[in-house]
């Protein structure tokens, strides 16, 4: 759903979802709902032409972002906050989710960073709580195989879900330990075509499944169509972040490693600089507010808000990121505005 330097309209979502299921992809992540108007149209559009025989829709565990996803028809994905600060709200919350008669998936976020034991207890608190997935992501792509197959060995002895694997490419180990995660028991894995996703993404798709079909494992995807999927991809990365995007978007030295997309990412990040952010309608006040910021523009709390929206509503209406210089200027002229 995000890339450093990509975004996409409602109607190239809807493009890009019916080719992906031409290669006979029958379960999505779609958008982000509570993120923008434009995620909220692009997932009911999706579930409303069954593009997808399972089709799910991302938000935090919060109640209003439960309501956000149901209201356009999908199933719900929720992921857990970066700080576990209010872990009763959290339950809640997921357990109001398995109140809607519709498949609720729970990321517990940032496995690797976390004892074994500790993971596995908060994930027996999400799945008693009504998740009927439960995701353990390597967030910050810093695991190993060796690492991920015992936290998903011990993850399938001891939880009575199904688990899910979302493993980063930081370091360049993504497909490998999606591999080591199914190995240890994984039911689902996580990949994007061109592994495009937050900072510099997560595991390939089409080499993930290649090396499956070498293995004798029967994935159901039509390689044609897919090389069909990848050109339309790549056409539409080099339009919107030029050719340049691979080389920055490789593993450990490229500088999409350090850029974040998604809000919820930067909110909890330590290191800033307006270089290591790219916006589009995941964007969050955080990232706003330390742009205004390193300015030294006004930043009290109804400028971000007006700034975010307009940044949401560029990008979503021209299908590309937002620099930090357009910020700046949409920014003068909204505090312009309000004197």
């Amino acid at each position: 759903m995000q890339a450093p330097g990509i975004a996409f309209t409602v109607e190239e979502k809807i493009q890009i979802a019916r080719a992906i299921r031409k290669c006979g992809i029958k379960r999505a992540l779609v958008a982000y709902p509570p993120a923008h108007i434009s995620e909220k149209q692009a997932t009911e559009k999706i579930v409303k032409e069954h593009i997808f025989p399972e089709t799910f829709a991302l938000g935090r565990a919060i109640r209003n972002d439960v309501d956000a996803i149901y209201e356009t028809g999908s199933n719900i994905a929720l992921h857990l906050p970066f700080r576990m600060e209010r872990m009763d709200e959290v339950l809640d919350s997921v357990r109001y989710a398995s109140t809607k008669g519709r498949i609720v998936e729970v990321a517990v976020v940032d496995v690797m960073k976390n004892d074994i034991k500790d993971v596995i207890k908060m994930a027996k608190l999400v799945s008693e709580a009504g998740a009927d997935i439960v995701q353990l992501p390597d967030t910050t792509g810093i695991g190993s195989p060796r690492k991920i197959r015992a936290l998903f060995t011990e993850a399938k002895a001891s939880l009575d879900v199904e688990i899910e694997t979302h493993c980063h490419n930081d370091l360049g180990g993504a497909i490998a330990n999606a591999y080591a995660a199914l190995e240890g028991g994984a039911d689902h894995v996580d990949a994007t075509v061109y592994g495009i996703g937050e900072r510099n993404g997560i595991t390939d798709l089409a080499s993930f499944s290649g090396i499956l079909e070498s293995e004798g494992i029967s994935t159901g995807i039509d390689r044609n169509e897919l090389k069909h999927v990848y050109s339309k991809i790549l056409d539409v990365i080099l339009s919107k972040a030029g050719p340049g995007f691979f080389a920055r978007n490789f593993p450990a030295v490229g500088e999409n490693t350090i850029t974040n997309t998604a809000g919820t990412h930067v909110a909890y990040s330590d290191v800033f600089s307006a270089g290591g952010m790219s916006f589009n309608v995941y964007a969050g006040k955080s990232m706003i507010k330390r742009v205004l910021e390193s300015s030294n523009m006004q930043s009290d709390d109804m400028i971000v808000r007006d700034v975010l929206m307009a940044v949401k509503n560029r990008s979503a209406e021209t299908g590309k990121c937002v620099t930090s210089d357009e910020i700046i200027k949409m920014a003068g002229e909204i505090i312009g505005k309000s004197h």
